[in-house]
């Protein structure tokens, strides 16, 4: 494909703000005014006003489908818009809502129409591009998938909801059938916006109500001898068709869930087969996905989640993508190079298998490999100001070869057990520390005696974390012995014997130690210091190479642990001493 046809191609793609970002404030718009415009009263003659309505609790899941799916599928999020307009029309006599979800509806099948005719006209463009002929390998076996477990979850969901549903109604006629009828008076409204109704034998109960009454009013309310605290206004009748909604939802999610893993299936087929495939170039994304581009590399085409047949290259490739994470600042600079290397594999010229359009499934064959695809393929994201570009691993770093500088061993070694020298802690790291320590319980046991216990235990939580943030400042160490290099840091002081430290690395302004499967990065170290430090750890791991057995890797509790137990001990037992203890 050529830079001419993909930036056609490019141009018909829908923006995705449109969907993504419109059509949700639309439907949020909807809701504002339908809820606004409804000034219907409750009545007694139609329970249905404020009570029981099944026809509007399942109308409900077409109406958040129209929103909930606008991210994920906006296709049928489109079409469940219009479905909900249709409902709409049928049974709501409400002019504004009516007003409200036709707009809204029109622009749902606006944008049906829009997404429709783009994937149309993508897939014409694409099948007009030259393409090669290549043998496809048989897929391997799909077993269970997540999809699929979610799927059943979401079944019994539903299931669930309607069988609460039905012990709630059961539970209900039974009141009903002994409920007599009765008047109550409205004596108050309580500060949360509660009725405080008084019963002809002097009885008072407290009812949260949908309708407006003033002091005084009467209600028709229905009562049961049988059972004192049961009480209903007839016009507001206890409802629980909002359960409809719930199992409607999870079964119309499930169905969905089914039927993206029927696509996954019906993408990987299980035999040989030989397909026409059309050059692309990819490149690893940081999304975890491979950015697809023209044959040139000049235009962005969209993005495709894959994964290998095999699983051990898959799992190697997943973890390469770390590399490509900005925030991935803690991984050692030869496991970096590793993962580099891994994702250099995974770039260049490459057959797209399948259809070019958004939502659908191609396959891509790299070499001999085929990368199989787990989720549809899609176009870059749009927004007025900017459209979505590819963040992958820059060719420099792709053709980086070099490895650790070798570290000579010296002879002069410090007294041992010597302690790293670190960088300068802020002179309030500690002052800090014993700040939080004292005022933090003092602030959190007012608070809970104030009766704020919200404000107390979200103090609690923020001050174990200040406590916990500031202790592992505070105490951490770096010491090395003849035997072992013990790392203070968090909750435990690791152990690390020099006879399973295979390679000393030096990465910018810190070290990484190889022990086996393990890694261990040990940073803070003075700037000035961190080539010394190196060498001695180098010295120290080669004199420890006696042929001895190699030692596993220990720890021990550090006391930032016993610091946030205590901290947290202390804070705990101020809440309960509050909470039942009136002071």
């Amino acid at each position: 494909m050529t830079a001419d046809v993909a930036a056609r191609w490019a141009g018909t793609v829908v923006p995705s703000w449109i969907y993504r970002w419109l059509m949700p404030a639309g439907w949020v718009a909807a809701i504002v005014v339908s809820v606004a415009s409804d000034t219907s009263r409750c009545s007694v003659e139609d329970p249905t006003v404020c009570g029981p309505d099944r026809t509007f609790s399942l109308a409900l899941i077409a109406c958040f489908a129209a929103v909930v799916l606008l991210w994920w599928q906006p296709v049928l999020a489109a079409a469940a818009g219009l479905l909900f307009l249709v409902i709409e029309l049928r049974y709501d006599d409400v002019a504004g809502a009516r007003t409200a979800w036709t707009v809204y509806g029109a622009a749902c099948t606006a944008l049906l129409v829009w997404l429709v005719v783009s994937r149309l006209r993508q897939r014409s463009m694409a099948a007009g591009v030259p393409r090669r002929e290549v043998r496809v390998p048989a897929a391997a076996r799909i077993g269970v998938t997540p999809r699929l477990l979610v799927a059943g979850a979401l079944v019994l969901v539903g299931v669930g909801a309607l069988g609460l549903m039905r012990w709630q109604d059961q539970r209900e006629e039974t009141h009903l059938r002994r409920a007599v009828e009765q008047t109550a008076v409205v004596k108050s409204q309580t500060d949360d916006g509660d009725l405080v109704l008084q019963l002809p034998d002097g009885r008072h109960h407290t009812v949260t109500m949908l309708d407006d009454y003033a002091v005084g009013a009467g209600i028709p309310v229905l009562v049961d001898p049988a059972d004192s605290g049961w009480l209903r206004p007839r016009a507001e009748l206890a409802d629980y068709t909002y359960w409809y909604t719930v199992a409607g939802g999870a079964w119309v999610l499930a169905i969905l869930f089914v039927l993206r893993d029927v696509r996954l299936r019906r993408a990987r087929p299980r035999r040989a087969w030989t397909g026409q495939g059309l050059p692309v170039r990819i490149d690893p994304d940081s999304s975890g996905a491979f950015a697809v581009r023209s044959a040139d590399g000049a235009v962005l085409l969209g993005f495709l989640n894959t994964e290998l047949d095999d699983d051990e290259g898959d799992a190697r490739l997943f973890d390469a993508f770390d590399a490509l994470d900005q925030e991935e600042n803690e991984a050692p600079a030869k496991l970096k190079r590793e993962w580099e290397d891994t994702l250099g594999r995974y770039r260049g010229e490459a057959l797209l298998l399948g259809e070019l359009a958004e939502g659908s499934w191609p396959s891509l064959m790299l070499g001999d490999q085929v990368l199989r695809p787990i989720g549809p393929f899609r176009a870059p994201r749009r927004m007025p100001w900017q459209t979505e570009s590819a963040a992958g691993l820059p060719q420099d770093r792709v053709a980086r070869a070099t490895k650790g500088v070798p570290l000579e061993p010296t002879q002069e070694l410090p007294t041992l057990p010597w302690e790293v020298p670190l960088e300068t802690k802020p002179w309030w790291d500690r002052p800090g520390l014993v700040a939080v320590l004292v005022l933090a319980p003092v602030a959190i046991g007012a608070l809970a005696v104030w009766g704020e216990w919200f404000l107390a235990i979200l103090g609690t939580l923020t001050a174990g974390q200040l406590v916990h943030f500031a202790g592992v400042r505070t105490f951490y160490r770096v010491t090395a012995t003849a035997t072992d290099l013990w790392i203070r840091s968090g909750w435990f002081e690791r152990r690390v014997p020099w006879r399973s430290v295979e390679t000393v690395e030096v990465d910018e302004d810190r070290l990484n130690l190889e022990s086996g499967d393990d890694w261990h990065v040990v940073g803070g170290i003075e700037k000035k210091q961190v080539a010394r430090v190196a060498v001695v750890f180098e010295t120290l791991r080669l004199r420890s190479r006696t042929g001895l057995p190699e030692e596993a890797v220990g720890r021990r509790v550090a006391p930032c642990l016993v610091i946030d137990v205590v901290f947290l001990t202390v804070c705990a037992l101020i809440l309960v001493l509050a909470r039942w203890n009136s002071f």
